[in-house]
């Protein structure tokens, strides 16, 4: 009976120090993707800073037609659409605020998100000298909408429209350059 519990003790032991294969482990299969392969000077090959091959086009290398870019300029000026949080809250009973995570963006795409943290319904409305380009619907409180618009360069009013929001100060100004 001893014999047959250290014999178990050891096992547990062992199966605890031991991992134990759960299955195939994945072999490298050569890739179709570009590999670095040595240039004559090693120590120039990969940049200090990166330790990744640069030589697959990325930002920093010479393009195909074999100009060279310089650091810091672009090809394109296009970039990702710049992003604006309108968060609409409920200071007082007869305080409402309309809060922008920016005051100013860059003419273009822009992605708008709207966030109600107040505990009334709010919307959303962006007026461009008069006009109203873009509305969002009515949001209940706690919940969040986005919507991508093109902002043109000049002076922006966010609002609520809802009964006398804007009058008790559910506004904002939003330049854009």
């Amino acid at each position: 009976m001893r014999l047959a519990l250290a014999a178990l003790v050891v096992a547990v032991a062992v199966a605890l120090v031991a991992p134990v294969p759960t299955g195939a482990t994945p072999t490298a299969a050569p890739s179709a993707k570009h590999r670095c392969k040595p240039k004559q000077k090693k120590k120039r090959h990969h940049r200090k800073r990166k330790k990744r091959c640069r030589r697959t086009g990325t930002a920093g290398t010479a393009p195909a037609d074999g100009k060279a870019e310089q650091p810091g300029k672009t090809s394109q000026p296009s970039g990702p659409p710049g992003r604006l949080l309108a968060t609409s809250l409920e200071i007082s009973p007869t305080q409402l605020q309309l809060q922008l995570s920016r005051a100013s963006l860059a003419a273009g795409p822009v992605i708008v998100q709207q966030y109600n943290a107040g505990s009334d319904p709010h919307n959303l409305i962006l007026a461009h000298q008069g006009s109203v380009p873009f509305s969002f619907p009515t949001l209940d409180p706690g919940l969040n909408q986005r919507q991508t618009v093109n902002l043109t360069p000049g002076t922006w009013t966010l609002y609520c429209s809802l009964l006398n929001h804007r009058a008790l100060g559910m506004e904002a100004t939003l330049k854009v350059n």
